[in-house]
């Protein structure tokens, strides 16, 4: 059995398939449009889709899409009834996105191919029930509590729930308007960030801030830990009559001051009102967890849903929660409801969980001959190299910046190995020489570890395996002098275990640059500028290389590397090839 899923008309548009239950494929529309988190219906990444199963279109038995219209539809004709007229903002904003939702299935038959004489059946897929899937039937657990929280899928925000073998059995469900993810959405604007873009942002900011504003902020957020609810005084927002737009209301401008302009300075006011929204939503997400645990008495939990990329929060669920271990959807945001999506279907048409997922990379690949022929075409001077790993290694350690381009493309908003910049960890004015001269973003951003999958307990105050680069742990006192450049103003890192069974390549370039330092750690940050998506090809990682301060570039088994300029100031990088 063949499924194709997507997800589109929001944000993140995505497409993933699978062949009796195990993935084939699973990529981001933007990744080839170019368009960063671009919601617009994913053409490009379900052609890629079918192309990576070998596929023709009319081979498909099930093209599923990751959300049911129709289960909100009556729920929200209420809804906007009651509030009238001051609702009519919100059909308005809504109309160019829920329309289209009705008419997808000819869209996409349309841009396959199908017609009615083709087997493939349609189904639309309850949002959340995709979210909890996509976490449950991958994770290693046959028994775990599931809690999926985001913006709004169709009119719920927030699912708990337990997985039993198949089983998917919902707990309780919390409706729009109290949402976590249009919480965090509401403020990150307030602060001048784009929702469902600049939340990670926020939680970076919030390290600089001061708790001044918790115990305000906390009048915004009823959290009831018995009965596993919280909600908002929407007093304080606007989202739920007026859609897009300027969510906070008035009474919340006159306690925490005006909206920031977006691209001006940062004050200690902004960073304190990030402060306070990551506090309330780690104390939330907490008392979910604890509520979950003592209705399931079970061991472990797995997270899906936008606000499951929250990894400080994620942290404290593991460190402070009752359950022993913890697995997070890699792509939690949108895209991670296509692989749900074809989960699902597989398990509804007697299948089994069988498939597991241990990485994340489920993209494009390109051949040695694809990328040569890119090198050649850019005039760049390059090498064929017989060990590219002990090469980056090589050049990690001589201080070098190097973009790191194997394999296939991650899924979901992480690089992981695959589609990195990498440098030394082990001096802070790193962090500021990236930020400014090649990523080309905020001084306050932080950069993520990788480390060897059996050394995490070296560096960390953890050893729970965090491959997905989606939890936060404390970096052990005695060794934050070597890790300076990837430990946060908090004392924090979002780490990355790297395993060699998994991402071998990977693992050795980071074995090597131990054997050379003496440090079992690299910084990775995502092999892209701020504003625009993740390479994806040869191309483009040839085109970000040379168009910023990166000394090198390791593509394939290719390497090509700048030579610096005379008296540059702040290392090598930025010079002629």
């Amino acid at each position: 059995m063949i499924t194709l899923a997507f997800n589109c008309f929001a944000h993140d548009a995505a497409a993933a398939i699978m062949r009796d239950g195990q993935l084939v494929a699973c990529v981001e529309e933007e990744r080839f449009t170019r368009q960063k988190h671009t919601g617009d219906f994913p053409a490009a990444a379900i052609r890629h889709c079918v192309r990576e199963a070998g596929i023709t279109a009319g081979e498909l038995d099930n093209v599923c899409y990751y959300w049911n219209p129709l289960l909100s539809l009556p729920r929200q004709a209420w809804y906007i009834a009651r509030n009238m007229p001051r609702s009519l903002q919100l059909v308005r904003s809504r109309q160019n996105r829920y329309f289209p939702m009705f008419r997808v299935k000819q869209r996409v038959w349309r841009e396959l191919g199908l017609t009615r004489a083709d087997k493939a059946k349609f189904h639309f897929i309850n949002h959340h029930l995709a979210h909890a899937a996509s976490a449950f039937y991958p994770s290693p657990f046959d028994d775990a509590a599931i809690l999926t929280l985001d913006a709004a899928g169709e009119w719920t925000t927030t699912w708990l729930g337990r997985g039993r073998g198949t089983e998917l059995k919902a707990i309780r469900e919390i409706s729009f308007p109290h949402s976590l993810g249009m919480l965090y959405g509401a403020v990150t604007e307030h602060l001048g960030f784009k929702f469902s873009s600049g939340e990670g942002k926020v939680m970076g900011l919030a390290s600089y801030g001061k708790p001044d504003l918790v115990d305000e902020f906390r009048k915004l957020v009823d959290i009831d830990e018995e009965s596993g609810d919280f909600r908002l005084d929407l007093s304080y927002f606007d989202w739920h009559v007026k859609g897009r737009g300027k969510w906070v209301s008035d009474k919340f401008r006159r306690i925490f001051g005006p909206e920031r302009e977006p691209e001006s300075g940062i004050e200690e006011r902004h960073a304190n009102i990030a402060y306070a929204l990551q506090a309330v939503t780690e104390e939330a997400g907490l008392s979910l967890a604890r509520y979950l645990h003592r209705v399931t008495g079970a061991e472990n939990i797995c997270l899906a849903g936008g606000v499951a990329l929250n990894a400080v929060m994620n942290g404290r669920i593991l460190d402070e929660g009752p359950f022993k271990r913890v697995f997070i959807q890699p792509a939690a945001n949108d895209p991670g409801t296509s692989v749900g999506a074809c989960l699902l279907m597989h398990v509804k048409n007697g299948g089994g969980r069988d498939f597991r997922m241990e990485h994340a990379y489920w993209g494009p690949s390109y051949s040695n001959e694809d990328i040569e022929r890119e090198l050649k075409a850019s005039g760049v001077t390059y090498n064929r190299v017989e060990d590219a790993p002990a090469e980056a290694a090589r050049l990690l350690a001589a201080d070098r910046i190097v973009a790191w381009f194997q394999g296939r493309m991650e899924c979901g908003p992480r690089a992981l190995g695959n589609r990195s910049i990498l440098s030394d960890p082990r001096t802070a004015d790193k962090k500021d020489i990236l930020n400014a001269r090649v990523k080309h973003r905020e001084s306050f951003r932080p950069f993520a570890p990788s480390v060897l999958e059996e050394k995490v307990r070296e560096c960390f105050d953890s050893d729970h395996p965090s491959p997905y680069m989606i939890l936060v742990y404390n970096v052990l006192p005695d060794r934050k002098h070597e890790l300076e450049a990837i430990t946060h103003v908090d004392g924090t890192a979002r780490v990355q275990t790297v395993s060699r069974r998994v991402n071998e390549r990977y693992y050795r370039l980071i074995e090597e640059f131990e054997r050379l330092t003496g440090v079992p750690v690299v910084l990775n940050t995502s092999f892209n500028v701020r504003g625009q998506p993740i390479v994806n090809t040869p191309a483009e990682a040839v085109e970000c290389y040379l168009g910023t301060g990166i000394d090198a570039l390791v593509i394939g088994d290719f390497v090509t590397v700048k030579e610096p300029e005379p008296g540059a100031v702040g290392g090598p990088g930025g010079g002629r090839q």
